[in-house]
This record gives C-alpha cells, sequence and structure tokens, in this order.
C-alpha cells in the first residue's frame, strides 16, 4: 500500500546568515520551517523536521523533530536525508529545505503525481533557474538502501550524485517564485508584504 509522509530539512549550520537557526526565522510573520511544514502537511500523513539545535522550540511548533545520525554527520544534506528516511514509516517521502519558505502545496502535488507514475524513482524539481534536488519525494525503502551505500562509499556529499546512483527523473515546475532561497538576513528583513507595512 502506498502512503506518503513528509520531512522539512533544518540541520545546516546556516553560515551565510550568521550562524542563527535558519527555520525558526520568521519570514512574513511565521517561522520559515512552519511555512514549508504547512504547505506539505495536507499531502502527507506526518511531517517531521529534521533539526541538530533548539529541539524544543522546534517542537514547541507542534511538530515531531529527528537530528543527524552521529555515524553520517557532516555529509551535508545527505546526513538530514539520511535520518529522516530512516525514520519515515511510509513508502514514499516528501522532503524539502526549510529555507524555501514560499513553497507552494501545487508544487508538492506535482511531485506526488510523477511519483505515482514511477513510484521506484526519485522526483524532484527543476525550474529556470535550474535542478532543485532537495524539493523531492522518494521511495523510502530503496532510497534508504542506496543513500547508505553512497554513504558508505566514501563519495562526494552530492544531493544529485546520490540520486543519480539510485534512478531519478525532474519534475518541471513552472514557478521559479515558489522555490526562492532565503540565505542571508536581509531577504527576511524585507519579507514583510507591503500591505502589512
Amino acid at each position: 500500500m502506498r502512503s506518503l509522509s513528509g520531512a522539512v530539512l533544518a540541520g545546516g549550520q546556516a553560515q551565510r546568515m550568521a550562524g542563527v537557526e535558519k527555520g525558526l526565522q520568521c519570514y512574513q510573520g511565521k517561522p520559515m520551517i512552519l511555512r514549508v511544514a504547512q504547505a506539505m502537511s495536507g499531502l502527507t500523513s506526518t511531517v517531521v523536521l529534521n533539526v541538530n539545535r533548539q529541539f524544543a522550540d522546534y517542537q514547541a511548533l507542534g511538530y515531531e523533530w529527528v537530528k543527524d545520525a552521529e555515524t553520517y554527520a557532516n555529509r551535508g544534506p545527505l546526513s538530514g536525508l539520511w535520518s529522516v528516511l530512516h525514520r519515515a514509516r511510509s513508502s514514499h517521502l516528501l522532503v524539502a529545505p526549510c529555507d524555501t519558505p514560499s513553497i507552494s502545496s501545487a508544487a508538492f502535488v506535482a511531485l506526488n503525481t510523477a511519483s505515482l507514475a514511477q513510484p521506484e524513482k526519485i522526483h524532484c524539481l527543476e525550474s529556470d533557474s535550474g535542478i532543485h534536488p532537495l524539493h523531492a519525494i522518494m521511495p523510502v525503502e530503496s532510497a534508504l538502501l542506496s543513500l547508505t551505500d553512497f554513504l558508505a562509499s566514501g563519495e562526494k556529499n552530492s544531493v544529485l550524485a546520490f540520486y543519480r546512483q539510485h534512478g531519478y527523473c525532474c519534475v518541471p515546475w513552472h514557478c521559479d517564485s515558489d522555490l526562492l532561497n532565503v540565505n542571508y538576513q536581509a531577504q527576511l528583513d524585507t519579507s514583510i508584504p507591503p500591505s502589512q507595512l
């Protein structure tokens, strides 16, 4: 039976944002990670947050969390992907980074639709600005096995290299603004809609 859970990745160091806990930073009045989790929650049975600091603050948002496994620490986003795949109890897992707070539910629907047609593959979004590998849906069992082998092989910490090893497809997405990546404090400072100024 097919089932779908979700995970939002927020385990990075946020070096370009002076090391603050990026997922908890507010964008248009709401923590960025909460905006992403709510966008996927209508499609998924559960959503888990991948975090490595300030656990109580994240739990206060109403979601369970999972930290990076020590075995695969310091492998970049692959550490978080391994942890959420290992935690998942569904046939497929929808993932997204915390720093794209404008992501729409429609983008997640497009990923799920593509996965229904080819459930054995990983699917990720591709827009005019390029491939967005961390906006993806993947079959939990086979992806976890593939990622474990990939990490053990000592390959570089490349999400796309892992996808190529497993087998993946890009899903075209027409709305680049959905994929706005918030990396700097100045982007947060200017995120209040004009109607609320």
